[in-house]
Parts: structure tokens; sequence; C-alpha cells
């Protein structure tokens, strides 16, 4: 029965035009950290190599993330990018800044699937202690077209206001993914 559900699922997936879809998953942990997991998929107009090479354009990865308010590389190995990222979010008059620190991985198969990782190097002036996200950006095999996902889990000490915070923070996520979505199937 199982293996019918995903035959079916993926099979949907691959034949419609437009598809995104977004979980996340918040739980409070008893240190007082917060855990995130993150999961989005969507379709994307352009080729692997494109979406590759947009995902992948750090110094301008503010075009894709309205919260992503600087990007700083703070060093470029062969391999890997040791990257420094501040985000900044407002509701109504209260604004908060966040700096994150990544270390990110790329590699290709083919220019048929590539993946992107990265993982969270807990530093002092970062909330976040912890994480790890991959992209996976798959070529659809009957257009010139592919799809992209995106996972992510990452625990961060969050001063989110009771009751109404986590439903911000979630929306702020959900509206950045679908940002990152419509603008890069915006673009030629």
């Amino acid at each position: 029965m199982r293996k019918i559900f995903v035959i079916l699922v993926t099979f949907i997936f691959l034949n419609f035009n437009t598809y995104a879809e977004t979980l996340i998953k918040h739980e409070s942990n008893t240190d007082g950290s917060d855990t995130f997991d993150i999961n989005f998929i969507f379709q994307s107009v352009h080729n692997v190599k494109k979406n590759v090479q947009l995902l992948t354009d750090f110094e301008n990865i503010h075009k894709f993330n309205p919260s992503a308010f600087k990007t700083e590389i703070l060093s470029k190995d062969v391999d890997k990018l040791f990257l420094k990222t501040t985000f900044r979010d407002c509701v109504l008059f209260f604004c908060r800044e966040m700096k994150m620190y990544e270390y990110i991985f790329s590699y290709c198969e083919n220019n048929n699937f590539c993946i992107i990782q990265s993982e969270v190097i807990p530093k002092n002036d970062s909330p976040v202690i912890s994480g790890k996200t991959t992209w996976k950006i798959k070529n659809h095999s009957k257009t010139n077209k592919s799809m992209i996902s995106y996972q992510s889990k990452f625990r961060a000490f969050l001063t989110l206001p009771p009751f109404i915070g986590d439903s911000i923070f979630k929306k702020t996520i959900q509206r950045n993914l679908k940002f990152l979505e419509e603008k890069i199937n915006g673009l030629p």
C-alpha cells in the first residue's frame, strides 16, 4: 500500500506544471531552545544548472529571501564556503536581527541532479546553535524544468513572543519560501 501511495504522489508531483508544498514543524525544547523542521518542494521553470547558479549566488541571495539583510563570505575553499548571513524581520514596529554562520558544500551529477548542503557553525553572536539544510535540485525527465526540494532542521535560542511568536515565525518562513519560488520562476 505504501509503495502505491509513493508512486501516486510521485506521479502527481512530476506531472503538474506548478506544485509547492511547505511543512514546518516546531518543537520547544526543555533547555529553552526551539527546533524547527522545514520541508519545501516546488517545480522550477529552469533547468538544474540555472537553479544551482541562482541558489549558490550567496552575495545576491537577498534577492530570493526578503529576510536576508546581509551576507558575507568569510572564506572560500575549493569544495566549501563559510558564510555569515544576517536576517532581519519586522512585525509592526518590532524588528529583530539574527546572525547565522554556515559551511556550505555543493555537488552535481551530470547536471541532472545537484545537492547544496549547509551546516550551522555555532558562534557567540548567533542564537542558532545547530542545524543542517539540504537543497536537492532534480531534472524533470520530460522537460527542461526541475524540481527543487528544501529540507532544513535547526535549533536556536529565539525570543518568540508567547502564543503568537511561533505562528509569526512559521508565517515568515512560509512567506520567504513562497517569495523564493516566485522570484526564481519569474526570472528569464
